[in-house]
């Protein structure tokens, strides 16, 4: 018989509040990061490292509850089991009609081949603090799995106590008197009408996933030739992607690329939980031109303009101001989950497409040959590309379930002219659990 014994409950952060009620058969809301070894995966071993990760961030431990006015989250006992994938990827960690008595944990470890996936539900954590957790399950694994390496060896920079790794960053920086919040932003009024992708959608609406692997001096090279990032480059690689793939009568419609932006790197934090920012790259062709040089100007500009100090505050405030609201606070839950439901949808039609980069990952030194790559993917109804690299190797991730593969083709025969030695794998549609096409 189950027993679970309460420890302690915690406030969503104020990113996190959404996401509950974004969940449906077609986006489960969770997201996975990859860690391909360069030797098969023991379960025994791994099951152990996510015991010692856990002693570290207890925080991951929780599981989703239903207050009146919100879902917040409460410590468990529950055992995380790691497990062969058998399935498709981003299974459900949380589902409005389970037995409200036996709540999933929001982070599940699984295993295939040479493969450690971390899938997470986004009401717990972002990326940033996802990755540091897989990476502390793949120091601790490698570490037991290989006698020679020892924990004194092996530095993750994750120094944060408990306290610093709950924090909710959102409300740290929020500024009462500077809260400028419209509820017509955050119903996605006023904004520009854009180009939508035109594609089916997978039969059984699984998720699909296409990997891409290329250089990243390459990348890093080509970007340096028109004088912007890497994150800029890709992104007006994705935008010109998106230009060859359109219809003709399709092609006066301007693109949005919605952009996660990590808090932390403009904000000190050391919270695990969520703590980043959207912003909306837009780009008009019909004003702008269709030169690949003109897309990267225009993308960089405005990366510049929105990536300042002054407009992220006011992501945050406008944020956090809305949920200090007295009318909004005293709503109860289901009201809530309708509204931000309907915002969420009204806030997809001013989007294109989104593109999210981790950055570099970084490993110990003496683990770090044991590695072979990492990967990130998110579960979405449309269409996602999330971006990271580790040493040399840049992996591009395409996932979404539309079935689809048009601006795939076209992002990746664009990379390809960087990179003649990318290497590109797809899963099937829809027979395989694991097969993918390489």
């Amino acid at each position: 018989m189950w027993k679970d014994k309460v420890i302690r409950w915690q406030r969503l952060d104020n990113a996190a509040k959404i996401f509950p009620a974004l969940v449906t058969r077609e986006d489960s809301e969770v997201f996975r990061i990859t860690c391909q070894l360069n030797e098969n995966v023991n379960p025994d071993i791994l099951q152990l490292a996510v015991e010692d990760a856990l002693e570290e961030f207890p925080m991951f431990k929780c599981v989703l509850r239903d207050g009146f006015f919100w879902n917040y989250l409460e410590n468990t006992n529950r055992k995380a089991k790691v497990h062969e994938e058998t399935a498709t990827p981003f299974q459900p960690l949380y589902d409005k009609e389970q037995d409200k008595n036996r709540p999933n944990l929001l982070f599940d470890v699984l295993y295939y081949k040479e493969r450690i996936h971390l899938e997470v539900f986004h009401a717990l954590t972002d990326g940033t603090g996802a990755l540091l957790f897989l990476r502390t399950i793949v120091a601790h694994y490698l570490m037991r799995a290989h006698s020679e390496i020892t924990i004194a060896s092996l530095d993750l920079g994750s120094d944060g106590t408990v306290r610093q790794q709950e924090a909710d960053s959102f409300n740290q920086y929020f500024t009462p008197t500077g809260s400028r919040w419209r509820i017509q932003a955050v119903l996605g009024k006023g904004k520009k009408k854009v180009y939508h992708l035109h594609e089916h959608k997978s039969p059984d609406l699984r998720q699909l996933i296409t990997e891409g692997w290329a250089s990243t001096a390459a990348i890093k090279k080509a970007a340096g030739e028109y004088a912007v990032t890497i994150t800029v480059f890709l992104t007006a690689v994705l935008v010109a992607s998106i230009y060859d793939t359109m219809d003709p009568r399709d092609q006066k419609k301007p693109v949005s690329i919605a952009v996660p932006v990590n808090l932390r790197n403009y904000f000190p934090s050391d919270t695990v939980r969520n703590f980043f920012g959207m912003i909306d790259i837009f780009y008009d062709f019909t004003k702008s031109g269709t030169e690949f040089e003109n897309i990267c100007a225009g993308v960089a500009a405005a990366f510049r303009n929105q990536l300042t100090k002054e407009n992220l505050l006011e992501i945050i405030d406008r944020q956090v101001g809305l949920e200090k609201n007295f009318f909004v606070r005293i709503a109860p839950l289901a009201i809530k989950n309708i509204v931000m439901s309907r915002s969420q949808k009204r806030t997809l039609k001013h989007r294109t497409i989104c593109l999210s980069n981790i950055g570099r990952i970084d490993m110990p030194a003496p683990i770090a040959p044991l590695i072979k790559r990492f990967m990130i993917a998110n579960s979405t109804p449309f269409k996602q590309v999330c971006l990271c690299s580790y040493g040399d190797e840049m992996t591009i991730a395409f996932s979404g379930v539309m079935a689809g593969r048009e601006v795939e083709r076209a992002f990746f025969r664009r990379i390809a002219a960087v990179d003649p030695s990318l290497t590109i794998a797809a899963s099937y549609t829809p027979k395989s659990l694991h097969g993918f096409e390489e």
